[in-house]
């Protein structure tokens, strides 16, 4: 009996301590990504502060007053071009980009020919490419009449968990999930370049639809101060190395016209012709997408989030955000 009795208190310890190990490891978990979100949440909140300075007349006629070689790294002024700015924390750190949405071409405004060309230099071909082109613009037009390789409301009603075509402008970016033709792959793009790459695209050189397209832009004028690499090779059709030395140049200072661009990028004087009449300078558009993530110091665990801002110093609190995504991918 008293063997017996050991043995099932034995059981009972074991089984307790496996429980409470269990416990200890989930709560631990938990706790992680609550803390990788905080740091994430602290960058988006960091980005809209550095925002809010850019658009105030008082602190760039301070900052235009100050030499370059004043002002400490960590205190110029944040890029909107996607590039990476790091935030460190004590148990780990915050990637964030900032992309202006003016450097992106509109989605509900763009014309066919420009989006099949888009589409193409994103590496769809044939009949792939035509699904996707003439899908999108089935999605926005306010009639039922299908385009030669499009879908409407017959084709999304067949679907297993079936949902009505929009017949009307994006809301936002995310909405091209719902179209035919676009793949994950395709929205949020695949890896080309190296990660950290200055001015790729906001996860290491991934480019994707969410890349080039936004609901706030100007139609498809591009500003070429905040173009990301993948709207200069995909809308300009710019090669690689040329995208990259617009980014370089930028990044010592902003372009003020056309004849500042070619001076500073001397490569692009034969080229200028060709996309010209599709960029400008330093335009007045306020919205601004920031994608913050949180990674510990071994960056094995990661969190994100998205905010598309709207800078207005008719706000009390100078900004409103207008998207919120948890969770990114």
């Amino acid at each position: 009996m008293v063997l017996w009795v050991i043995a099932i208190l034995s059981v009972i310890a074991l089984e307790f301590s496996f429980a409470m190990r269990t416990e200890v490891n989930i709560t631990q978990h938990y706790k992680g990504e609550a803390q990788l979100y905080a740091y994430a949440e602290g960058g988006i909140q960091r980005a809209i502060a550095e925002l809010v300075y850019k658009h105030d007349p008082k602190i760039q006629q301070m900052r235009q007053t100050r030499k370059t070689e004043e002002v400490p790294e960590d205190k110029k002024e944040w890029m909107t071009d996607g590039r990476d700015h790091l935030l460190p924390y004590d148990q780990g750190i915050c990637e964030i980009r900032i992309t202006g949405e003016a450097g992106k071409v509109n989605i509900n405004t763009i014309s066919e020919a420009s989006l099949r060309k888009i589409i193409g230099q994103l590496g769809l071909e044939g009949e792939t490419r035509d699904i996707v082109v003439d899908s999108i613009l089935d999605w926005r037009d306010a009639n039922d009449f299908i385009h030669l390789n499009g879908a409407e409301n017959e084709y999304y009603q067949s679907l297993k968990e079936p949902y009505h075509c929009k017949n009307g402008n994006f809301d936002s970016v995310e909405e091209l999930l719902l179209v035919r033709g676009v793949t994950l792959d395709l929205f949020y793009g695949k890896k080309e370049a190296k990660k950290g790459e200055t001015g790729e695209t906001g996860t290491g050189g991934q480019i994707g639809l969410r890349d080039i397209f936004s609901i706030y832009s100007a139609g498809e004028l591009v500003d070429i101060n905040s173009a990301s690499v993948p709207v200069l090779k995909a809308v300009l059709g710019l090669p690689t190395e040329v995208a990259r030395s617009i980014v370089a140049a930028r990044g010592e200072k902003m372009f003020q016209n056309q004849q500042d661009l070619v001076l500073r990028v001397p490569e692009l004087a034969p080229l200028i012709g060709q996309f010209g009449q599709l960029i400008v300078y330093q335009t007045v558009i306020p919205y601004y997408s920031i994608e913050a993530r949180g990674k510990s110091k071994g960056g094995e665990a990661v969190q994100g989030i998205k905010a598309v801002v709207k800078i207005d110093r008719n706000e009390k609190s100078g900004y409103r955000i207008v998207q919120w995504v948890d969770r990114l991918l």
